[in-house]
C-alpha cells in the first residue's frame, strides 16, 4: 500500500471514527484491512498505553492487540512513534504479527492538538494508529485512553 493510500486511509479513518465514537468514551475504533480488501471494524476498544506499549481489548473481551513502539518524538505536544512488533492474544495463545511500516500518534495533553502537515486533530488523550503488516493487512485505530482500570 502507498504512502498516499495510507494517508487516505488515515484521514477516513479519523473522520469515520470521530462520528461513529462521538469520542465521548474512553473508548476507540479498530479497523483491519485485509489485503485482499476485505474490512473488519471492531467498535469499543480499549485502549491502554503502558510505557511504549498500546493495548487494544475488544469490547467482547475475547481479544487483545499488543502494539510496541519506539524511535519516539514529540510534534509539538503529540507524541510521534514507529510501530516495531504486534502480538495478538488470543483464545490462550499469542501470535505475533510482522509490522512493515507505521506511525503512532498520542496526544497526552489536556488539550487539543493537530496532526503534523494535517487539519485532522486529536483530543486530549486521544490516539491514531496506522501501521500495515508484512501480508499487507492495514490496521488503523482512532479513539481515546483509557485512564481507569481493565
Amino acid at each position: 500500500m502507498s504512502f498516499r493510500a495510507c494517508a487516505t486511509l488515515a484521514a477516513f479513518t479519523l473522520a469515520a471514527c470521530t462520528l461513529a465514537t462521538g469520542l465521548a468514551n474512553a473508548a476507540g475504533v479498530t479497523l483491519v484491512q485485509q489485503s485482499n480488501g476485505s474490512t473488519k471494524t471492531y467498535r469499543d476498544v480499549s485502549i491502554r498505553l503502558v510505557g511504549q506499549t498500546v493495548w487494544l481489548r475488544s469490547a467482547d473481551h475475547k481479544g487483545v492487540l499488543q502494539i510496541e513502539n519506539g524511535a519516539c518524538s514529540f510534534a509539538g505536544s503529540l507524541e510521534r512513534c514507529f510501530p516495531y512488533a504486534s502480538m495478538l492474544h488470543q483464545h490462550g495463545k499469542t501470535r505475533q504479527i510482522a509490522v512493515r511500516r507505521g506511525t503512532v500518534y498520542l496526544n497526552l495533553s489536556d488539550t487539543v492538538d493537530h496532526l503534523p502537515h494535517s487539519t485532522e486533530a486529536l483530543p486530549p488523550h486521544g490516539i491514531l494508529v496506522l501501521y500495515e503488516t508484512m501480508h499487507g493487512t492495514t490496521v488503523s485505530v482512532h479513539g481515546l485512553l483509557d485512564q481507569g482500570k481493565w
